[in-house]
This record gives C-alpha cells, sequence and structure tokens, in this order.
C-alpha cells in the first residue's frame, strides 16, 4: 500500500515462472488456507517457497511461488493480471462453480453496501498515504541542502571497490522485484529478517531521506547486473519508485535502508553484519533540524490517518469476504482442489 496507490510484483513473478495456477473466483479467506496448505506441502518436500500476503490481513495469503520449481500459485483476482500463455504456462482453476449462487444473490444489497463502504475507506487511506509522500519529499529538500555529496561518492566508490573488487561471471545477470514490506491496519510491517535469514553479509544503511540511500542501491545493483551477477531489487512500501534493498544471491549479500519505518541495527551474535553511515556527511544546522521536527510531525500524523483508515478498510473487506466463504459448497470445492494438492 504505496503513496502512488496498491503495488504488487505479481506480474514480475509471472516473468520468472515457468508455470503459473490463476485461482478466478470471488476472494475469500479460505482460498488462503489453501494457498497456505500448497507451500506447506512443498516444504515438506525440501522445496524453497516464498509467501505472498495480503497488505490488510497479515497472515492471509495471496500467492506462492516455489522457487526451485519456478511455479506461481496465484489467487487472480487482480483484474490486470490475467493468463496470457493458455496452454503452455498458464493454467486456469475456476472457483466460480463452488459457489452457491443463490446465496450470493440473497446477500446482494449487502454485497453492494459493502463494496461502496470499502472503495470510500479505500480512497481516504490512498489520499493520506499520497500526502505522507509528499510531505516525506519537502523532508528530503531540507536534508539534501547540506549533503556533502563529495564525501558520499568516495566513501560509495571505497565500498563498491571492496564488494566486487575485479569479480565478474560469465553470464548476463538476472533482474528480479520483491517488496520489503507495506503499510497494514496494525502499522508499518516488513519481512526483513525472514529474506536476509540465509544471507552472510548484511549492511545496514543509516541516513537521512534524501541522501543517497536508493540512488546508491540501484547503483549497487546496475553495477552487479553489468559483471554478471542476479539481482533481487526490494522497492520501498510508501514510494514505489524508490528501493529499499538489494540482494546478491549468489554472493549472500544484502544492503537495505534501516530507517524509520523499519530500523534494524546489526545483530552482534551473526558475522558479516555492517553499517554504511550516509548520516555523517549531512551536516544540519538548527534551523534545518527545526523545520525537520515540524515535517516529521506531519508526516506522522498523514501516516496515522492511513493506518486509521486502513483498518476500516480491512473492515469492510472482512466482511465480504466472510460472506464469499460462506457461499462455498464444501464438496465442490473438494472435488476441484483435491487434484491439485494431489500433484504436490
Amino acid at each position: 500500500m504505496t503513496g502512488q496507490g496498491m503495488k504488487n510484483v505479481y506480474q514480475d513473478l509471472l516473468n520468472e515462472s515457468s508455470t503459473v495456477y490463476f485461482f478466478k473466483g470471488p476472494q475469500g479467506f479460505k482460498l488462503s488456507s489453501l494457498l497456505q496448505e500448497i507451500g506447506d506441502k512443498h516444504l515438506e518436500k525440501g522445496f524453497d517457497v516464498e509467501f505472498y500476503y495480503d497488505p490488510l490481513f497479515e497472515n492471509t495469503v495471496e500467492a506462492i511461488f516455489v522457487r526451485s520449481k519456478n511455479t506461481l500459485y496465484l489467487g487472480a483476482t487482480n483484474p490486470s493480471i490475467e493468463p496470457t500463455l493458455l496452454g503452455t504456462r498458464d493454467q486456469i482453476i475456476s472457483l466460480y462453480e463452488c459457489f452457491n449462487k443463490e446465496y450470493i444473490t440473497a446477500n446482494g444489497e449487502k454485497i453492494s453496501q459493502l463494496v461502496k463502504e470499502s472503495e470510500k475507506w479505500h480512497n481516504q487511506c490512498f489520499g493520506s498515504l499520497s500526502s505522507a509522500l509528499r510531505i516525506h519529499d519537502d523532508w528530503e529538500v531540507e536534508t539534501q541542502r547540506h549533503m556533502d555529496w563529495k564525501g558520499l561518492n568516495a566513501q560509495i566508490g571505497t565500498f563498491l571497490n571492496d564488494l566486487f573488487g575485479a569479480m565478474e561471471l560469465n553470464k548476463e545477470g538476472t533482474l528480479t522485484h520483491r517488496l520489503l514490506g507495506t503499510l497494514t491496519p496494525n502499522g508499518a510491517r516488513d519481512t526483513l529478517q525472514d529474506i536476509t535469514k540465509n544471507l552472510e553479509r548484511r549492511v545496514f544503511i543509516k541516513g537521512y531521506p534524501g541522501t543517497g540511500k536508493s540512488s546508491l542501491m540501484k547503483k549497487i545493483a546496475k553495477d552487479a547486473l553489468a559483471r554478471g551477477f542476479d539481482v533481487q531489487m526490494v522497492w520501498c512500501g510508501l514510494d514505489s519508485k524508490s528501493i529499499d534493498m538489494v540482494i546478491l544471491p549468489e554472493i549472500k549479500f544484502c544492503i537495505f535502508d534501516s530507517t524509520e519505518p523499519h530500523v534494524y541495527f546489526p545483530d552482534e551474535s551473526r558475522k558479516g553484519d555492517e553499517i554504511f553511515d550516509i548520516a555523517k556527511h549531512c551536516k544540519l544546522t538548527a534551523v534545518e533540524e527545526k523545520n525537520i521536527m515540524e515535517i516529521v510531525s506531519q508526516y506522522r500524523k498523514s501516516m496515522n490517518n492511513a493506518i486509521e483508515y486502513a483498518g476500516r478498510y480491512a473492515s469492510a473487506i472482512k466482511e465480504l469476504r466472510q460472506l464469499v466463504d460462506d457461499a462455498i459448497v464444501e464438496n465442490e470445492w473438494e472435488v476441484r482442489t483435491a487434484s491439485l494438492l494431489n500433484e504436490i
């Protein structure tokens, strides 16, 4: 849930996948349970699995990507994501026949009311996020005035030389995309610990907004790709154009923005954790610090508003999905999903 609207990486995952199962039908919570079961069965058999969650409901699964099989199981309720390679990559699992049409018709008025209510809170939530993003831009203006860009560039040059040296791989690097976290009705959430637990070197960037954190990571990604390394660019949860992390899987390395709303510090129990300090190149005056305090207050107010509206949005969506689940004909659901589970 970003300042530019809802963002997902499912289109990018389609490009990574050799097989995609699209689950088509009204969206309830029962589909999440099915996707969770699919993911768990693959884990039991030793496959690496990525779980993708709904930002409104933190334990609700939207998609499962089995990395070692390049297989994606996607709750394809987003109208912008449709199968394009039918008969080869894309398989459709239609769940429409699993629903009691009479029950849905009988609750049509309630469904219509909830849709209108959810749209109202959706618009207010994303309006507040958009406002927060604009305020964040004002924050960046204040910090950029006092940046020692020459000093930062020298630090970056030394870091890149230490990271890569003369290393080049005899292949073309592959670029993939992920998300670090998002706003939820319970505040900002991220999955940093999950997605970095198997990495050996983690670099924590410390610095003010607008001081080059995202630009640094984009440069690392560009240099890595030019040297033949695979790169995962992990995007920001507020500004969908900004980078929060870069992962280089082949050398088990990551570098990420470890400032608000995802503040982390090196773990003393782990070797390979270190800080990349950009803040030392930004010497703020008392005037800028006062201005920033006022900006931060406005920013937090907008984010708190977004969280409140997200909660109301989620409440309406939850009621809608429960109606959908109540309309499911269990026997028909089991018939249409059993063969898929048996294939695993």
